[in-house]
């Protein structure tokens, strides 16, 4: 595990972080919606909202975060919400999820956002919510997650 590396994702590795969040959703059986040229404009163009980490072991990606700055006045200022986190099949259970959230955690607090790290677990991922608690993550009772797409969004959007 010392060999890996892990450094913000620049434009060079967009294929490659694309790459990695498609696995992720493979894994999962998600749907992946987005493409490397949505990716490239949220992480690098000019109203970048969000950054990635990637960590790699002989030059191969293991792990990929993905992150965006979120402002919450419950917890007293800028956090981080992590919207995607990787870690290639091998490599689990080695402690590179840790790594990799402590590397984001210290990245948003070098952008001013380190005040807290939140994340959602799917229900359907009972390893991933066993290694979430034991790095102390606790599931918030008085929030439950919520999503608006498609014609819904496209509907509010019309609001005037």
């Amino acid at each position: 595990m010392d060999a890996i590396t892990i450094a913000p994702a620049t434009p060079h590795d967009i294929a490659v972080l694309d790459a990695a969040l498609r696995q992720l959703a493979a894994d999962l059986g998600d749907p992946y919606r987005a493409d490397a040229a949505a990716l490239a404009a949220a992480l690098c163009g000019p109203a970048a909202c969000c950054f990635a980490l990637l960590a790699t072991h002989d030059a191969r990606p293991v792990a990929a975060v993905l992150a965006a700055p979120v402002f919450s006045t419950r917890y007293g200022g800028a956090g981080l919400f992590v919207s995607d986190l990787w870690v290639a099949k091998p490599m689990r259970g080695l402690g590179l999820a840790r790594r990799i959230l402590a590397a984001t955690l210290n990245e948003g607090a070098r952008r001013g956002c380190g005040r807290f790290l939140k994340l959602t677990v799917d229900h359907d991922n009972p390893d991933a919510r066993a290694a979430y608690d034991r790095l102390g993550f606790a599931a918030s009772a008085h929030e439950t997650n919520m999503v608006l797409i498609g014609a819904a969004l496209e509907t509010l959007k019309g609001t005037r």
